[in-house]
């Protein structure tokens, strides 16, 4: 009782300062106080909380239940906003100091367990040792990891200091033992490029994973590289890269775009009004063609990039739309040693043309909004929905109505841009789409293990390797050793149709009719293969390169099968179309 006691005297503390101040409120009426509002509902939860830990019929856990209400009050304004976990500050402090103690691995969950993704960092304690992809990491300081969160795992890697020491054992395919290994901990500077080299002679490469601290310095430096070695135009990949800080993408696009052009500015409430962010220095590059590879998993500080090098006319932007997160979260810490934060969106981000890029279904509006702007206007609302004889539905969206009364911006050379839902790229190309066998591939670790299997079979594989009749029938076996089965779209509502005539006895008059459609389905599933049969060897191929050769190899194995990169060298090689699309005429080429 003496901790609920505590728990009720600190919910209702606020609400007794909050009385205070109203004594000195500006407002005329209660009604038009916020802080009266604040108060009185903070009276109000602070009395639900106690009637519920009085008399409900269960006991209730204090912290777990205010913690809901405290999550579901951030829900309510957008998906960004939150309290911060401690496992949610730990990779938020790797982001923003874009440094950490540990091991150097970047794990993955796979077959249970959490596992090496990549080729160690060079240099890192995990290289020096030996640790290898694919190596499953079964213990940690003698506690297994099995079924353990990855968040879990990676922070029991991790430690507070250089030089402590963390034993780890490990399951290496090709080797029935379990291996041990005890290593000290190390400064690790992840780096957030994926790849930095030649798609083809000229053109440069350089895939962004994400925009930590220093991702500016890293791109610098890689495109420094690639100039001194003859770059003539460069492809920027942020393809499912999810953001990160402000000040990174401001960063990294002041590396592409001239000295003294905005960028991009925000807008929030006091304190986080207009704020603008220009170029500090001239381009790396100069005028050298540029085209930034985007996707609907590319987002925020991507988007911030991407839309300035599209507004300043710096590059062509091509991929398909990305996916419209235009808002920005400030850590706020609640107590004086930074253990409990919250994080708030305080301000929304604008291209330079003017264009805002979120999508605007991110608020909640209407009846249901805890926005003040809406809740003035609830009875128009209510109005409008009382006309509908359909309930809106809160996933499905059509878009297209919204798209078409998108406002219309324009760039440096009066190119017309849409605001309100991401970046649309100046020349959309996409990747064809996966078939049900490939996603189910991919979905079960399929590459991933048979190449692990594969290199421990065969141990001397050469670079010019390739995936032949040979290799294809090793593939084939495991996946029957393995049982691997799937079915195709459209299997499962088959299923339901046959269990339902089952259950109101009408099955045996299909049966016929069922059974001559799964016979269809059977060739559809061979027609899927025959179908994939090229990209699955792609797969199969850039997954060994990884293993034995790393992460470089594996990216270079994908590169003639990536219909957007191609596209991308395509147009860096065919300069008139380039500065076509960019509105620059022929004599600004030099």
């Amino acid at each position: 009782m003496r901790n609920r006691s505590f728990i009720l005297q600190s919910l209702l503390a606020p609400a007794l300062l909050l009385s205070a101040i109203l004594t000195a409120s500006a407002y005329g009426r209660p009604e038009e106080d916020p802080y009266y509002q604040a108060m009185k509902n903070i009276k109000l939860f602070g009395q639900i909380y106690q009637e519920v830990n009085d008399r409900y019929v269960e006991e209730v856990d204090p912290e777990k239940f205010i913690r809901a209400g405290i999550d579901g009050m951030l829900d309510r304004l957008d998906p960004y906003s939150a309290y911060l976990e401690p496992e949610s500050r730990d990779e938020l402090e790797i982001m923003t100091k874009g440094k950490y103690y540990g091991v150097g691995m970047r794990i993955v969950l796979r077959n249970g367990f959490a596992t090496c993704a990549e080729q160690p960092f060079p240099g890192s304690p995990a290289f020096r040792a030996g640790i290898r992809e694919g190596d499953q990491i079964i213990e940690i300081d003698g506690q297994s990891t099995k079924g353990l969160r990855l968040s879990a795992t990676a922070a029991r890697l991790r430690g507070d200091k250089k030089g402590s020491e963390v034993a780890i054992k490990i399951h290496r395919p090709g080797i029935s033992e379990p291996l041990s290994f005890v290593l000290i901990r190390d400064e690790i500077v992840p780096t957030d490029i994926q790849y930095s080299g030649w798609v083809t002679p000229g053109i440069g490469l350089i895939k962004l994973t994400r925009f930590n601290r220093g991702a500016d310095k890293q791109i610098a430096e890689a495109v420094q590289k690639l100039i001194d070695q003859g770059l003539q135009g460069l492809i920027l990949d942020l393809r499912g890269n999810p953001g990160g800080l402000l000040d990174q993408a401001v960063a990294v696009a002041d590396l592409f775009v001239a000295k003294n052009e905005l960028i991009v500015y925000t807008e929030g409430r006091g304190e986080y009004k207009r704020q603008e962010f220009r170029a500090q220095k001239d381009p790396l590059m100069g005028q050298t063609p540029l085209v930034v590879l985007v996707d609907g998993y590319s987002a925020s500080a991507s988007e911030i990039v991407a839309g300035a090098i599209q507004d300043l006319d710096r590059g062509v932007i091509l991929g398909t739309p990305s996916f419209g997160k235009g808002l920005v979260q400030t850590v706020i810490p609640l107590d004086r040693r930074g253990e409990q934060q919250l994080k708030l969106t305080t301000a929304q981000y604008f291209m330079p043309s003017g264009r805002g890029i979120q999508k605007p279904e991110v608020f909640e509006r209407g009846a249901l909004s805890v926005f003040s702007k809406d809740h003035r206007n609830t009875a128009v609302v209510q109005e409008d929905e009382e006309e509908s004889d359909e309930e809106p539905s809160p996933v499905a969206k059509d878009t297209s109505k919204a798209q078409a009364k998108a406002p219309v911006y324009y760039t440096k050379n009066r190119r017309s841009v849409l605001g309100g839902g991401g970046i649309k790229p100046d020349v959309q190309v996409k990747n064809p789409e996966y078939t049900r066998y490939e996603l189910e591939l991919f979905r079960r670790s399929i590459f991933f293990n048979f190449s692990l299997e594969y290199v421990a079979a065969h141990p001397d594989l050469k670079k010019d390797f390739k995936v032949d009749e040979s290799v294809w029938a090793e593939f084939e076996a495991f996946l029957r050793d393995k049982k691997f089965s799937y079915h195709p779209d459209g299997w499962d509502q088959l299923s339901k149709l046959e269990s339902t005539a089952r259950e109101r006895g009408y099955l045996e008059q299909m049966q016929k009719s069922l059974d001559a459609v799964k016979a269809e389905f059977e060739l559809v599933r061979a027609a899927e293969k025959e179908k994939s049969r090229s990209r699955v060897e792609t797969y199969i191929h850039s997954e060994i390169m990884a293993k034995v050769f790393g992460r470089d190899a594996y990216n270079e194995a994908l590169f003639a099968s990536d219909e957007p990169l191609q596209a991308a060298v395509r147009l860096l090689q065919n300069a008139d179309e380039y500065y076509r699309i960019l509105n620059i005429k022929a004599v600004a080429k030099n």
